[in-house]
């Protein structure tokens, strides 16, 4: 006889079900990380989940210098949804370098760090301090920044500023 108290008959195990997914040669457990920006570097997250757990957390744009960015209001409403312009605040990269990242590295997420500058040196340099760094995981190159050194141009705009900062980094 059934057991009066089995909602369901027994079902067979579902198969292990592999999220890893491989970006630029790395491997990572899963394909959801963070969007840039959104979860600064991911401590105010961890109160809700491991963020060890997920693919990556993608931090808040780091410039060399620390920044206060835009004075408020930082967002508007608009008939179609919201705008936001924080102007890229944050604490520097030696700042990050000491507390945000080494918090990351000690959680063991896999930390890709996005930088942000005005110049194709100022990404170099950015690049070059991180590159040792063995919390880091991966970096992504914030390309939405202005291009002092080009009248103020964003970089995205330009095909040519925005290889060479990504070719230099």
């Amino acid at each position: 006889m059934a057991d009066p108290g089995a909602r369901h008959p027994a079902r067979p195990a579902l198969p292990a079900v592999d999220l890893a997914t491989r970006m630029a040669g790395i491997t990572f457990a899963n394909p959801i990380f963070t969007a840039s920006g959104c979860a600064a570097a991911g401590q105010e997250l961890d109160q809700f989940f491991d963020v060890a757990s997920i693919g990556g957390v993608v931090t808040k744009s780091i410039m060399l210098a620390p920044r206060s960015g835009r004075p408020t209001p930082r967002m508007a409403e608009t008939p179609s949804g919201m705008l936001n312009s924080i102007g890229l605040q944050g604490p520097g990269i030696d700042a990050f370098l000491d507390k945000d990242l080494a918090w990351l590295g000690s959680r063991k997420a896999k930390a890709v760090v996005s930088i942000a500058g005005g110049s194709v040196e100022e990404y170099a340099k950015l690049a070059g301090k991180l590159r040792s760094n063995p919390a880091v995981t991966m970096i992504e190159v914030n390309i939405s920044c202005p291009n002092v050194e080009d009248r103020g141009q964003v970089f995205a705009c330009d095909p040519a500023a925005a290889a060479g900062s990504q070719a230099k980094t």
